[in-house]
C-alpha cells in the first residue's frame, strides 16, 4: 500500500506502507493524549514516565506502548515490545515486533525516544 506522506516533508510525497505505519508508530509515541486537536484521546502516555524513569517499571512503559500502539494503529498485531533505558536516562531504545495485518509479513520497529 501507497500513501501521502508530509510528516518532515518539504512537500508532499509518496511512501510504501512500512515507512508510513513508522512514521505513525512514532507520532503515536510521541503524541500527548490532549494534544491533537479534534482526537483528544490519540496519543501515549509515554512522556509522563519522564520525572520517574528511577521508579518506573520497564513493564509499565512496555505496557503503555503495545496500549497505544493496539488503539491506534490496527494495521499491526504487535507480538512483543522491549525498551532499554539509554545512559542519559531519557532516552529509550523502543523495539517493537509484529505482524503487518494486510501483507501477513514481520513488521519491525526501532527506534530511540527521547522524551
Amino acid at each position: 500500500m501507497k500513501g501521502i506522506a508530509y510528516y518532515n516533508e518539504s512537500f508532499l510525497t509518496l511512501k510504501e506502507d512500512e515507512v508510513l505505519l513508522k512514521e505513525n508508530i512514532s507520532r503515536i509515541l510521541m503524541t500527548i493524549p490532549g494534544e491533537r486537536v479534534n482526537n483528544p484521546l490519540f496519543g501515549s502516555n509515554l512522556r509522563s514516565y519522564l520525572f520517574m524513569l528511577d521508579t518506573v517499571m520497564r513493564e509499565e512503559v512496555e505496557s503503555d506502548i503495545r496500549f497505544a500502539v493496539n488503539r491506534w494503529e490496527p494495521r499491526i498485531k504487535i507480538i512483543a515490545v522491549n525498551t532499554e533505558l539509554q545512559e542519559d536516562q531519557k532516552t529509550f531504545l523502543i523495539n517493537l515486533e509484529g505482524i503487518n495485518i494486510d501483507s501477513g509479513l514481520p513488521f519491525t520497529y526501532e527506534q530511540l525516544i527521547k522524551l
